[in-house]
């Protein structure tokens, strides 16, 4: 054969895996990447609670602090309503990752529409925001909520490695 056969039979299969983890890699990485927002801000947002009425403010510095806890429940539905409007987003433009991503347990349309259930619930009080917290939760596989905020998040189960330690000092050298 010509040496040219051999180039082509061997260049081939390579550029054909470099496309196929392109085409596949950036959006699992941007899939990541929101997953993860959602993560720290289910984490931050989680801990907000719904500030006292107005009407019991009596002094101007308990209206002061009932005005700031106002602009944090609306920044943080802005927030998930944000991230909720991504991931359907995603869902509805990479049908085909969401599609292979159910078979790992997540369920990105679902979690979007949970997201903004939640964002829409968090200046009610008859909502259980906690129920709607979970079922994100659930649906995009997220563990470990406890975790604090400040600390890079923690490899969860979609990307764990179990590793075990090598002692290497009861190996001896055959020279």
């Amino acid at each position: 054969m010509q040496w040219y056969v051999y180039v082509i039979t061997i260049s081939a299969p390579l550029v054909l895996t470099w496309v196929a983890l392109e085409l596949l890699g950036r959006p699992v990485r941007a899939l990541v990447g929101i997953r993860r927002n959602v993560r720290e801000q289910m984490l931050v947002v989680g801990n907000l609670s719904l500030p006292r009425p107005r009407e019991m403010a009596v002094s101007s510095r308990d209206i002061r602090e009932h005005d700031q806890a106002m602009r944090n429940m609306r920044e943080a539905q802005r927030i998930l309503r944000d991230l909720g409007c991504q991931l359907l987003a995603f869902g509805e433009n990479e049908r085909a990752i969401c599609i292979a991503m159910e078979l790992f347990g997540l369920n990105i349309i679902s979690a979007g529409r949970g997201l903004i259930n939640l964002s829409e619930a968090y200046l009610r009080p008859e909502i259980d925001r906690a129920g709607l917290r979970n079922e994100v939760q659930r649906t995009l596989r997220i563990t470990g909520a406890a975790a604090p905020a400040s600390r890079r998040p923690q490899l969860d189960s979609l990307t764990e490695f179990q590793t075990e330690s090598m002692d290497l000092r009861g190996t001896v050298s055959s020279t």
